[in-house]
């Protein structure tokens, strides 16, 4: 890897990696996982950092998938425990899901 020619690194924490991977998932019906989230949260801080302009492109590769990840940041139950997410103060309209699927994970 030729490191001369990156502008900018960014190190990104798993708290942003996990909501923007659920935000992928839930809005985009994409399902990746929390290296994703990484990237997608990495690419958004770049384009404010370069002052992308309308019609100006940004391309994001999507490096996981959630195959690894469903009983952690996909369950609302552990990223409430771990600190990522945190409990609703009153109920709305909106609904929380958290998935258990056991049979899925190779131990």
């Amino acid at each position: 890897m030729d490191r001369t020619i990156t502008d900018k690194w960014y190190k990104m924490h798993d708290k942003d990696g996990f909501l923007y991977a659920r935000k992928l998932i839930n809005d985009e019906g994409l399902l990746c996982g929390g290296s994703s989230g990484s990237a997608l949260a990495g690419a958004i801080k770049a384009i404010k950092d370069f002052n992308f302009g309308k019609g100006q492109r940004c391309v994001v590769i999507l490096p996981d998938s959630i195959r690894n990840y469903m009983s952690r940041f996909v369950n609302d139950d552990w990223m409430i425990d771990k600190g990522f997410l945190e409990l609703p103060t009153k109920l709305t309209t909106q609904w929380y899901v958290s998935v258990h699927a056991p049979h899925l994970i190779k131990l």
